[in-house]
């Protein structure tokens, strides 16, 4: 009788964590800047923030981003970057970015 409410042993499960792949072209830097979304035709359509930047995109967070554009004009004044960009991933809040040349 003792032994019947005796707990089995469970065996340990080894856990492995899956590998993350970096899909990324370039180094990134965090950041954290103001930036500025411009419409291809000169109008401001929100500001938000930078958190990451590479010479390919960077990833900006807004408080609400779902009136972006795909494609924009991404103003980062503290580094001087002004460039035409396409959207290429959206949460509710944020924005990654896809730089496509200098803008004008």
């Amino acid at each position: 009788m003792f032994g019947l409410f005796r707990r089995k042993k469970v065996e340990e499960i080894e856990q492995v964590e899956p590998e993350v792949t970096d899909r990324r072209r370039s180094e990134r830097l965090d950041i954290y800047a103001d930036a500025v979304a411009i419409s291809n035709n000169g109008r401001f359509l929100k500001k938000g923030v930078a958190l990451d930047l590479s010479s390919d995109g960077t990833r900006l967070r807004f408080e609400n981003g779902d009136s972006l554009l795909d494609g924009m004009i991404v103003n980062i004044a503290r580094y001087g970057i002004k460039r035409r960009a396409i959207m290429r991933w959206r949460t509710r809040t944020d924005v990654g970015i896809e730089f496509l040349e200098e803008a004008d």
